[in-house]
């Protein structure tokens, strides 16, 4: 692969098919994709204490916010009617198969069942775990590998991807929803007031646009060489070269593939914002569209606030002190964010923990065309 001739990723881009045997040889040689990620014991257990965490903050903390006991949340969900609880398995489900489209767009070549039992098993490993993306990524990486696709070629894949997952989940979303509630205060004042915890979920998107700013900043050739070369011995020449060679492939994968690489994941930002007005439905509540949008950017911004994994519990509740905030009768708030928890929480964890057991018995593809699924 021919480097950016003037550092800029505004440079000149090969065409699709183009690879050379550099960019099918860079990886790194501690890079050992080829053996399953193992999750050491300490995560094992922090995991379970995790998990503790949000039992107890569902179990006190949702009918301490909202002020309802658990004997009206279930008589609230009791009433509900017998679609909704289907209708948020199956809006859980197509939001993973829609950000599994970005997968497949991201790694070149991949099919879309190995795609799909990756990001599953990745998305069920960070939602169960503290810290668990990063194993969750490792075990996506396996999963591709096993399926014969090069390494350089899941390694750029899965930066794509986490860009994407950034630009949208933790910028666009947040922005799009601040904009609704902007507006919805323009158009029929309610006095509604967003919680305390947006100043942390503002905290939390100001995080993300700086890291997505300087990541950008970084992707230019000549910022980047210039930081390698800043760190002088620290990096082997070798795994500078790879370093830039990676650079080069994320950019070409970006500019050639910008719309099959965000249309998926906003797409699954909009099955699970509709997982929220579908809940609100079923208990019998009205909260206008624009509110619900602002409700629904709230929770995915604290879903970034690392107290428990993916958010789970405490964005429950945040949401349901906000849809009691919008009139909602408490126990109905309550039993929404219960509602909605099947979409984002318990079939993503379901199908993740399928799909790593899935993963173990499948066999791994040959791999006489892991080279060349690099220039598919």
């Amino acid at each position: 692969m021919s480097a950016a001739p003037d550092g800029s990723p505004d440079s000149p881009v090969p065409g699709p098919g183009a690879t050379t045997g550099e960019e099918a040889a860079w990886a790194p040689s501690d890079l050992d994709l080829e053996r399953r990620p193992t999750v050491p014991t300490g995560k094992i257990i922090t995991g379970a204490v995790s998990l503790l965490l949000v039992v107890v903050v569902l179990t006190w903390g949702l009918p301490w916010v909202v002020g309802a006991s658990w004997s009206q949340i279930g008589a609230a969900l009791a009433a509900v009617p017998a679609w909704a609880p289907a209708a948020m398995v199956l809006l859980g489900l197509l939001a993973l198969a829609l950000e599994t489209l970005t997968v497949r767009a991201a790694v070149t070549g991949s099919r879309y069942p190995s795609a799909l039992l990756g990001h599953t098993a990745s998305t069920g490993m960070g939602l169960a775990l503290p810290g668990g993306s990063m194993l969750g990524l490792g075990l996506l990486g396996w999963i591709l590998r096993r399926a014969g696709v090069a390494v350089p070629v899941i390694i750029t894949g899965i930066l794509a991807a986490s860009l994407v997952e950034m630009a949208i989940t933790s910028i666009l979303v947040p922005v799009l929803g601040l904009g609704a509630y902007a507006l919805s205060s323009l158009v029929a004042p309610t006095g509604f007031t967003l919680p305390g915890a947006l100043w942390a979920a503002l905290v939390a998107m100001l995080g993300a646009v700086i890291a997505l700013v300087l990541t950008v900043i970084a992707l230019r050739r000549t910022v980047l060489a210039g930081l390698l070369h800043q760190l002088g011995g620290l990096v082997p020449s070798h795994l500078e070269a790879a370093i830039l060679t990676q650079r080069d492939s994320l950019v070409r994968l970006l500019r050639r593939r910008p719309l099959p690489l965000l249309l998926p994941t906003l797409a699954a930002r909009v099955v699970q914002w509709a997982a929220l007005v579908l809940a609100v439905e079923a208990v019998g509540a009205d909260v206008p569209l624009l509110l619900s949008t602002a409700v629904f950017a709230l929770g995915r911004v604290l879903a970034l606030v690392p107290v428990t994994p993916g958010g789970a519990g405490i964005g429950e509740t945040v949401l349901a002190a906000a849809l009691v905030a919008l009139g909602v009768a408490a126990a109905d708030a309550a039993a929404a964010m219960m509602l909605m928890l099947v979409a984002t929480l318990v079939v993503p964890l379901l199908a993740g923990a399928l799909s790593i057991a899935l993963s173990a018995t499948l066999p791994a593809a040959r791999r006489g065309h892991s080279v060349s699924a690099s220039s598919s």
